[in-house]
């Protein structure tokens, strides 16, 4: 007796491309960049920018994935959930 199975289908292919992604990426990156300056400069009021910066865009980046900007998640049936 020979067992046959059927391939998923491959799940969507963006490598984290979306406008969600690169908000959350570039706004940490600048965040730290600006947290890192103010503490090599000794600016605490820079330091903490760069902190609410890095902060705000995670904060955003996540906001956005939810409304629909993010990776296309695939559809759960009744039965996994």
């Amino acid at each position: 007796m020979t067992k046959t199975y059927t391939v998923p289908p491959p799940p969507p292919h963006n490598e984290g491309k979306t406008p969600a992604a690169w908000t959350l990426s570039l706004g940490v990156v600048i965040g730290i960049t600006l947290a890192a300056l103010g503490m090599v400069i000794g600016m605490p009021a820079l330091l903490v920018v760069g902190i609410v910066v890095a902060a705000l865009s995670v904060v955003a980046g996540v906001v956005m994935s939810v409304v629909g900007l993010g990776k296309k998640r695939p559809a759960r049936s009744a039965a996994t959930s």
